[in-house]
């Protein structure tokens, strides 16, 4: 807004949008298939034309860089917090468990509920509020736990509870306000989820080897303000270029219209959300502190576990990141296009999951590529499909709504964790399963 060269772009590429908006908004009547083919040959041109803001990979990655404090800080935290699984604190560990599951449950219940609580809101506003939410999660740990040395229970609770209602209002209402602004920018942003998780479960993994974690969370704090940054410079806001969001409420009203078209989306998002929050058993498995490489009754071709996982998150960001972007390479004109994408991401979940029984270290490296290939692929699959052919008013709900059906798999993928560790460890190995998961 200064006569920066973002913002110069930025302004061609709403311009582009609105030309097409305009153009269009009497014949805006959702999803349609002719032939097998749907009639948006106006829409794939503007969105061709459209340049990247590849900006916004920014605030998506500040915001899963806090949403890594759950999938690979939450054991640091759990140590600092004397809740190790320790005769004298199996209480403590079952109330960190506990306090765990806030995570999902604050994204399920705020992936709708702020369209109740923050109705005055613009969705604007909404992603403002949530990485401020986000940024006090983080505050928690790093003050509370390690400066102040607390070890109140509680904190894990409001913890894990803030990080999870932050990152249920940011994800929605974030997809949904760049919407106007084209495939290509939508392409970049959403590669922000797995860059975000790998900048701390790599970066992380490696400096927490001679680190105290409590640095991790401070730098996710102070990576927040720059993205918030970004979004406030460079994010639609104005009227006419924001799209109008209906409230949730009307958007069930008209559910042919806004819901039906995404049925087979919402299944694919509840499976590899599903099997992508059963991934930290991986831990329960491979918990010496060295792991065999080709076999679990092995003793010979040791990798220390540490550079073992950052191995597999690695693997994880490829799988998860690259499909992402794969996807935005292809228009995807017919409904049969959508529908087998989808099947191929659910297959690779699946698939993936399934080669984790094996728990053969090399095989669990093939098994995390497939697995967030799948949830990648689906992913961009969806975002592409709502932006294109769901009239722009449900944009937010819809998003809203996805984003909760995989949250719902999320809660029913780690309430699984310890029963299928207890599946895949049912003996003890000398490198593998040392304690056995019943």
């Amino acid at each position: 807004a200064r006569g920066s060269f973002g913002t110069r772009v930025m302004s061609v590429a709403i311009e582009q949008r609105l030309i097409h908006s305009s153009s269009n908004v009497s014949n805006n009547s959702g999803p349609k298939e002719t032939n097998n083919s749907f009639d948006d040959s106006s829409t794939v041109n503007v969105e061709d034309e459209s340049p990247p803001l590849r900006c916004f990979i920014v605030p998506m990655a500040c915001v899963f860089q806090g949403y890594a404090m759950y999938v690979v800080l939450q054991r640091f935290l759990k140590d600092e917090l004397d809740a190790s699984d320790t005769k004298h604190s199996q209480a403590r560990e079952h109330l960190f468990t506990l306090a765990t599951t806030f995570m999902h449950w604050g994204k399920l219940v705020s992936r709708v509920g702020h369209d109740v609580v923050l109705a005055w809101a613009s969705s604007w506003l909404r992603v403002v509020i949530a990485m401020l939410i986000v940024s006090i999660s983080a505050l928690i740990p790093s003050v509370v736990v390690w400066g102040w040395s607390s070890r109140w229970m509680g904190w894990a609770f409001l913890h894990f509870g803030l990080l999870g209602i932050g990152v249920g209002i940011f994800e929605s209402t974030f997809l949904s306000v760049i919407s106007p602004l084209g495939k290509l920018t939508k392409a970049w942003a959403i590669m922000g989820c797995p860059l975000g998780l790998a900048m701390v479960d790599i970066i992380g993994q490696l400096l927490t080897l001679k680190l105290s974690p409590v640095w991790l969370y401070w730098y996710i704090l102070m990576c927040m303000p720059f993205g918030a940054y970004v979004f406030v410079s460079y994010a639609p806001r104005a009227a006419g270029i924001a799209h109008r969001q209906l409230h949730l409420g009307k958007t069930f009203l008209e559910w042919r219209r806004a819901l039906v078209p995404m049925i087979a989306f919402f299944i694919a998002k509840f499976v590899s959300s599903m099997v992508m929050e059963n991934t930290p058993g991986w831990f329960g498995v491979y918990n010496a502190p060295s792991v065999p490489f080709w076999s679990p009754k092995s003793d010979a071709h040791l990798m220390n576990k540490d550079l073992y996982f950052v191995l597999i998150y690695v693997v994880v960001l490829l799988g998860d990141g690259i499909s992402r972007r794969v996807v935005y390479l292809f228009s995807l004109n017919t409904l049969r296009q959508n529908v087998v994408l989808l099947i191929l991401a659910i297959v690779c979940s699946v698939v993936g999951f399934a080669l984790e029984a094996f728990i053969i270290a090399a095989v669990t490296i093939v098994a995390a590529f497939l697995a967030f290939w799948g949830n990648g692929l689906g992913y961009a699959v969806s975002t592409k499909f709502i932006d294109r052919y769901i009239p722009p008013e449900y944009n937010r709900s819809v998003y809203s709504l996805w984003c909760m059906v995989g949250d719902a798999g999320s809660i029913v993928g780690s309430s699984m964790v310890d029963v299928v560790n207890s599946w895949f460890c049912r003996d003890t190995y000398l490198y593998e399963c040392t304690l056995r998961s019943a």
